[in-house]
């Protein structure tokens, strides 16, 4: 999709980026493109595992967009926590906004507090106008503002002022379930690769295409926040990548906090030569390991794809 087009659809402001993603010109390949799908195809095979793959050029065109089980529902974990972070900062007062070490937001982005994560929510939404509770209106954020088809249902983390609340838009249904190894599972907090890369691609691409100085800044606040790295921890996506330059948000769970197994979900962005690079990745009743072997064969398909293109 050309830069004309998104930004016919864009417009100015603070408003949907979805329309946009629902066409496009990425299903026309070129042949390194279509050798770059089929090895991640072949690599994931049939493990239970999600994928949105895309690349943005310097011009702000998508050069592709390689989807493998993108829109299966699947546990998001902490990812959602990235939105969080631009939610805090479009609803707080510039003279309110706290992002040093100990804050809360801070916490949650770069230390995934879970406490924390609830305070920012219930914070925010003391200040956004209208009905419905902090967990109703941050998916109000997501759906409405960033176009994501996601959101919570439930952030019950004990001692969260969100505990207890919930939005039955996102609750556990058959539409809403979670498949693994042919059975369905009713998972509280599920998303898809498809709406984590769609979420990365207003982080990275919103900026541009508005004229609203507060979303502006706002992106650029966020990006900066989300590219911060853990003290003694390293995300997938960083482990598979150790060079640097990751931005994002990974979500873990242990197998002992789902019915099927280990969580291991990582989204981001990676910026290599003159292109953008959005990763979406969601994983559940893997090993860490195994997640982490098929982010390494993404980044080594990337590296290809740019030696390919610079010759």
């Amino acid at each position: 999709m050309n830069r004309r087009r998104f930004l016919e659809l864009l417009g100015v402001g603070i408003i949907s980026l979805h329309p946009y993603l629902q066409t496009g010109d990425w299903d026309i390949e070129s042949p390194a493109v279509t050798a770059m799908r089929q090895r991640i195809e072949t690599v994931i095979g049939g493990l239970n595992m999600a994928l949105d793959f895309r690349c943005i050029s310097g011009g702000l065109d998508e050069a592709f967009r390689l989807q493998v089980n993108a829109f299966n529902l699947m546990p998001i974990a902490s990812c959602f926590k990235a939105w969080a972070v631009l939610y805090y900062l479009l609803h707080t007062p510039a003279e309110a906004q706290d992002m040093t070490q100990y804050s809360p937001v801070y916490q949650m982005a770069v230390n995934s507090d879970n406490l924390q994560t609830g305070v920012v929510l219930d914070d925010v939404a003391r200040r956004v106008t209208g009905r419905g509770n902090a967990i109703e209106k941050f998916n109000d954020f997501l759906t409405i503002t960033i176009g994501m088809a996601n959101g919570l249902h439930t952030w019950n983390w004990p001692g969260s002022p969100t505990a207890g609340l919930s939005d039955p838009r996102f609750a556990p249904s058959e539409q809403r379930r979670v498949w693994f190894n042919g059975q369905q599972y009713a998972i509280d907090n599920a998303c898809t690769a498809a709406d984590l890369a769609r979420g990365y691609d207003f982080l990275t691409r919103g900026e541009t295409f508005t004229r609203a100085p507060e979303l502006k800044a706002a992106l650029q606040a966020t990006r900066s926040l989300l590219s911060v790295p853990a003290v003694n921890y390293r995300s997938p996506i960083e482990r598979a990548y150790p060079d640097g330059g990751y931005t994002g948000k990974d979500g873990i769970l242990p197998s002992s906090d789902t019915p099927i197994g280990r969580v291991v979900n990582d989204a981001g962005v990676i910026v290599s030569g003159d292109h953008t690079y959005i990763i979406a990745f969601m994983s559940a009743g893997e090993s860490e390991s195994t997640a982490i072997d098929v982010l390494r064969e993404v980044i080594r398909q990337m590296t290809a794809y740019e030696n390919e293109i610079s010759r």
